[in-house]
């Protein structure tokens, strides 16, 4: 069976302004199939960092509010992750 991580930057919906707030999250989905803890946690950085740069074009903050999207984004698709390990890789 394959596994896959779906990854969602809806965590920077809440940093943006009420104006830009009608930008709907997007996902990303990333097979752990085979990888390793620390191949999938590579993955789901690069693919948070992606989704994250995109939701915070034309911010007020963009620094802190990238930070706060990468942050939120990597803790929540590792936290909602059947495979202990990744749930472990939240905290």
């Amino acid at each position: 069976m394959i596994r896959f991580i779906t990854l969602a930057a809806a965590a920077a919906l809440i940093a943006l302004p009420a104006s830009a707030q009608s930008v709907s999250a997007k996902s990303i989905h990333i097979s752990t199939a085979g990888k390793s803890v620390e191949q999938v946690k590579a993955e789901v950085f690069k693919a948070a960092k992606t989704l994250c740069a995109r939701e915070t074009i034309g911010a007020s903050f963009p620094i802190e509010e990238m930070r706060a999207c990468m942050k939120n984004t990597m803790r929540t698709t590792f936290a909602q992750s059947s495979d202990p390990a990744l749930q472990l890789a939240s905290r």
